[in-house]
C-alpha cells in the first residue's frame, strides 16, 4: 500500500509538472521615489534563463509561473518574487545606507589594483568568448532604423573580435516599414564604440583615445579630478562609488572619463557609466562634396559579471547623438546558454554587410529571451522576412570604390588628428601595454 501511495503521488507529482506551460511576462521597473523608469536592471531567472530592462525600464521573459524571478541594480534593493505574483508595475527601492565620503589621491592602491587585475585577467583569459544580442537603433528627421544580431565576442575586460551569426533589420521612413536600405544602416562601423571599455587590453582603432586607466595611471599633475563615495548593498557588500572627470584643460583631446563601481573586498569592478570629450566623426557634407569633422555627444553603460572567474562584459550600452541624429546601441550576455549556429561571419569594415552575410533564423529570436524592444524600436522592427531573403543580394554588397576611398580618407584624417592633437605622456609601463595583445 506504501509503495502503491508513493508511486501515485511520484506520477501525480509528474503530471502536475507537466501541466505547468510556460509564460510571457511583461513588467516596467521604476524608482519608487522618482517613479522614473529604470533602464538595465538584471531579470534573473537561472544561468540559461535572464534578461535586462530596456531604456524605458521595460522587460518581457519567458519563464514558468512558479518561476523565483530576481531583480538587481545598483543602488537599490533587490526583489525577488515568484513569476505568478510580479506585479505589472515593479518599484525598487533605493538603498537606505548611508552614504560615507573618502578622500581619494592618486595613489590610491585600490585603483591600480583593479587595473593590474583586470590587465592580468585579459592576458590569461584572452580566448575567453561570450555570446550576445545586440541591437542598434539609429533615429535622424523622418527616419527610423533598427538592426538587430546574435554575435559571439572575446568579453575578458572588453569586447573584441566580433563575430555575427544572425541578424535582420529594418526601417521606417515618413511612417512607412521599408525593407533593408542602402542608406544609413547600409554602410557603418559603428560596431568599434563597442570596443570601448575603462581599461582597454586591445587598443587598435582607440590608440589615439584616452581612458580611465590611462587617467588613473599616468600620473600627471592636474591631469583628472578625483571623488570617491562608499555604501554598502542589502547583502553587505561594500562598494566604492569613485568618479573620475578629466580636467578641463585637455577635453579636447579624446578623452573618457566617468564612474566606476568597485567591490572594493574583492576588488572587481561591478559597473561603469562614461562619457567621451572630444570626441569627433568624419561626416560628407554633399553641398560642399567634401569631408568635415563634427564633434559627437557620446555616453556609455556597461555592467560586469565575475562568475567565470575574470571580469566579463555583461551587458553594454551606448547613445551617441550629433543635433537631430540619435544612435543607440545594445549588448546583452546570453549567459550560460550556448546557442548552435549556423553561420560565423566575421566583422570587417562593415557591420551591416557582415550581419546581411550571416542570414536571418528567426528561430534564434523565438526560443531566447531578448531584450524587450522599446515602443519606438518595434515599430521598426523588419518580420517581412520574404523581403529580405528575395532581396538578399541587392543589400549584401560590397564596399564601392567611393567608399574604399572615403574609408583611406578617414584613415588619413585620423592619423592627422593623432599628430596634431596633445600627446600626453605615459610611464614606460603604460607605453609598452599600449602594444596590440
Amino acid at each position: 500500500m506504501r509503495t502503491f501511495l508513493f508511486y501515485f503521488l511520484f506520477c501525480l507529482s509528474g503530471f502536475i509538472y507537466a501541466q505547468e506551460k510556460f509564460d510571457s511576462i511583461s513588467a516596467v521597473i521604476r524608482d519608487a521615489s522618482t517613479g522614473e523608469a529604470i533602464p538595465y536592471a538584471s531579470i534573473y531567472v537561472s544561468p540559461n534563463c535572464g534578461t535586462i530592462s530596456n531604456d524605458d525600464g521595460e522587460f518581457c521573459l519567458q519563464c514558468l509561473p512558479s518561476d523565483i524571478i530576481r531583480i538587481t541594480c545598483i543602488g537599490y534593493k533587490r526583489i525577488t518574487c515568484q513569476a505568478s505574483e510580479l506585479p505589472s508595475v515593479i518599484r525598487m527601492q533605493p538603498s537606505s545606507t548611508m552614504l560615507k565620503e573618502v578622500t581619494i589621491t592618486r595613489g590610491d592602491n585600490l585603483i591600480y589594483k583593479l587595473v593590474e587585475k583586470m590587465q592580468r585577467q585579459a592576458k590569461k583569459h584572452k580566448k575567453a568568448e561570450s555570446q550576445y544580442f545586440f541591437r542598434m537603433a539609429i533615429q535622424y528627421p523622418g527616419t527610423d532604423e533598427l538592426a538587430e544580431a546574435f554575435m559571439s565576442a572575446k568579453s575578458c575586460v572588453q569586447i573584441r573580435d566580433i563575430i555575427f551569426h544572425s541578424g535582420s533589420r529594418g526601417q521606417v521612413q515618413n511612417g512607412k516599414l521599408n525593407g533593408p536600405s542602402l542608406t544609413g544602416l547600409g554602410r557603418t562601423n559603428l560596431h568599434i564604440f563597442l570596443r570601448l571599455s575603462p581599461v582597454l587590453v586591445n587598443y587598435d582603432i582607440w590608440g589615439f583615445t584616452f581612458v580611465p586607466a590611462d587617467i588613473v595611471l599616468s600620473r600627471i599633475k592636474d591631469l583628472y579630478d578625483i571623488s570617491c563615495v562608499q555604501f554598502t548593498e542589502e547583502d553587505g557588500t561594500e562598494i566604492s562609488k569613485i568618479h573620475i572627470s578629466a580636467h578641463p584643460s585637455i577635453i579636447s583631446h579624446p578623452i573618457m572619463d566617468g564612474t566606476l563601481y568597485i567591490d572594493r573586498k574583492r576588488c572587481r569592478l561591478l559597473r561603469f557609466d562614461g562619457q567621451m570629450h572630444g570626441l569627433q566623426i568624419a561626416l560628407y557634407d554633399q553641398a560642399r562634396e567634401k569631408h568635415i569633422f563634427a564633434s559627437i555627444d557620446y555616453t556609455m553603460h556597461v555592467d560586469y559579471r565575475h562568475d567565470h572567474g575574470f571580469t566579463e562584459i555583461s551587458h553594454m550600452s551606448d547613445i551617441i547623438t550629433k543635433d537631430s541624429v540619435k544612435i543607440r546601441q545594445l549588448l546583452y550576455n546570453l549567459g550560460d546558454k550556448k546557442l548552435q549556429f549556423n553561420k560565423s561571419v566575421r566583422v570587417g569594415k562593415n557591420m551591416i554587410h557582415a550581419i546581411d552575410v550571416a542570414g536571418f533564423d528567426s528561430t534564434l529570436w523565438v526560443a531566447n529571451n531578448i531584450v524587450k524592444r522599446t515602443k519606438d524600436e518595434e515599430r521598426v522592427a523588419f518580420k517581412d522576412t520574404t523581403f529580405w531573403s528575395t532581396n538578399r543580394s541587392k543589400y549584401a554588397t560590397e564596399l564601392t570604390a567611393q567608399e574604399q576611398h572615403t574609408n583611406t580618407y578617414l584613415k588619413d584624417a585620423i592619423q592627422l588628428l593623432m599628430n596634431n592633437t596633445m600627446q600626453l605622456q605615459r610611464m614606460p609601463a603604460e607605453t609598452n601595454r599600449r602594444k596590440k595583445r
